[in-house]
């Protein structure tokens, strides 16, 4: 495969992910600000997003700092997300069908540099929702409620991170590590939410309400991961196989966010298929609004452990814990009925397996990396006071890019769950996300200093 076709064409999806927003189809990111517990990386995507502790040495690892300077060398990767739904409730069933470009990021690393550096942006939430309901006014006009929206919130990550080296043993092998890192956190975005009451009476108008909501601030992310050994075992004076054990932790800060919205109401007359407005009642932009995403706080673990002949098994998990129940002012912005805010947790654990890291050349399966994992949230927003839960099943693939002559990879990852209310199941969401990723290194002389005599 050439890598510079892929590069080419992960550009270019990085330029339309700019521009544009292609919904998801769920009728749960009508809240808030969007879904936020979809993970965007496919390794860690694969194991229920367990992404604090377990370091990336091959890629980069956005959702903490410190684990920029734990990758070996300069990186480019993306993934692409695509999802399917189905509804169910108690007017029947609906499927959906939606995709996106997921994250972006660059990595940059000298070789044996205590330093490393990255980059990226990635959908932080995602809105992209069409459902109707049917109304009877009276006994001789009927009307049908729509609600449509699209957009979401992204994050554009700039960091840098340093290994420390607590204690080296007698071979000069690292062993007790810890690595510090910060990220710079600009968001941007808009959400579209466009709410009609279409009458079946021509001499009725209808009624069309328009909310535009357009995101920028700032905020900063601070991370650390402290690695050491449990057991190594030494062959001729040199560590033949090990057992390493992983902590991680990230703070974010408060991030105040200043949008402007604009509310437009309109009544409007549907001719020829074609709907046009016959009425301006409001039009209005909000310049004054605000509110504040709260602070953000993950800790994981992870066990790596070499087996005797070949092979790595790793396990990762990881808690997120964020308090959404004290932003007042959201449901004031993001107005929608029934709606409230709470305490949002997730828990996620993986499982990760490489048969024979060196591969062969008569062995390409047992180079790849297989993987398992699963995740429970209790998202930040709910309805009628009761949190909307989502549980998944995840797994993955990663397999070398051998034609290319480098160590790039191709991860393939899919997640199976549910979103659903704990106390009202009259409504239930079924869906099945698929994530195609890329980690490319064509880039190995980028940081070779070359001696001369």
């Amino acid at each position: 495969m050439n890598l510079k076709y892929i590069f080419l064409v992960l550009i270019s999806a990085m330029c339309m992910r700019m521009q544009a927003q292609i919904p998801v189809n769920s009728p749960y990111s009508r809240f808030g600000i969007g879904l936020t517990e979809i993970g965007f990386n496919p390794r860690y995507s694969a194991m229920g997003n367990a992404s604090i502790a377990l370091p990336d040495l091959s890629g980069v690892n956005l959702s903490n700092p410190a684990s920029f300077a734990l990758f070996s060398e300069t990186t480019f990767q993306g993934s692409v997300f695509a999802k399917s739904s189905q509804l169910l409730s108690n007017t029947g069933e609906t499927n959906y069908l939606g995709g996106q470009i997921g994250e972006i990021a660059f990595g940059f690393k000298r070789t044996g540099s205590k330093w490393g550096f990255a980059m990226g942006i990635t959908p932080e939430s995602i809105v992209g929702y069409q459902f109707s309901s049917a109304n009877v006014v009276n006994d001789s006009l009927n009307a049908n409620n729509s609600y449509t929206g699209e957009g979401g919130v992204n994050k554009v990550q700039l960091g840098m991170a340093r290994t420390f080296i607590l204690y080296s043993d007698s071979t000069h092998s690292r062993t007790h590590t810890l690595s510090i890192g910060s990220n710079l956190n600009f968001r941007f975005g808009s959400i579209l939410q466009v709410d009609r009451i279409v009458f079946d009476n021509t001499s009725v108008y209808n009624s069309k309400i328009t909310k535009r909501k357009t995101f920028s601030d700032a905020n900063f992310t601070f991370g650390a991961h402290y690695s050491f050994p449990i057991h190594q075992r030494k062959s001729a004076g040199k560590v033949s196989r090990s057992t390493w054990f992983h902590l991680a932790g990230t703070y974010e800060l408060e991030n105040n966010v200043n949008p402007d919205v604009q509310n437009i109401r309109q009544s409007t007359r549907t001719v020829s298929g074609v709907e046009l407005a016959v009425l301006t009642v409001l039009d209005t932009t909000y310049t004054n609004l605000s509110f504040t995403l709260p602070q953000k706080i993950q800790i994981g673990a992870a066990v790596s452990h070499e087996f005797k002949k070949s092979g790595t098994l790793s396990l990762s998990a990881s808690y997120r814990q964020q308090d959404w129940k004290s932003i007042e002012n959201l449901n004031s912005l993001i107005q929608v009925s029934n709606q409230s805010f709470h305490n949002s947790t997730s828990f996620g654990l993986g499982l990760e397996y490489i048969p024979n890291a060196n591969g062969g050349e008569n062995n390409y399966f047992g180079a790849c990396t297989y993987r398992l994992g699963m995740k429970s949230s209790e998202t930040y927003v709910g309805l009628n006071g009761n949190n909307i839960i989502q549980e998944a099943f995840t797994c993955g693939l990663q397999m070398p890019m051998r034609s290319s002559k480098t160590t790039s990879t191709i991860c393939l990852s899919a997640e199976f769950g549910t979103y659903g209310n704990a106390v009202e199941t009259s409504t239930k969401e079924n869906y099945a996300s698929f994530l195609i990723g890329f980690k490319l290194h064509p880039f190995e002389r980028w940081f070779v200093q070359r001696k001369y005599d």
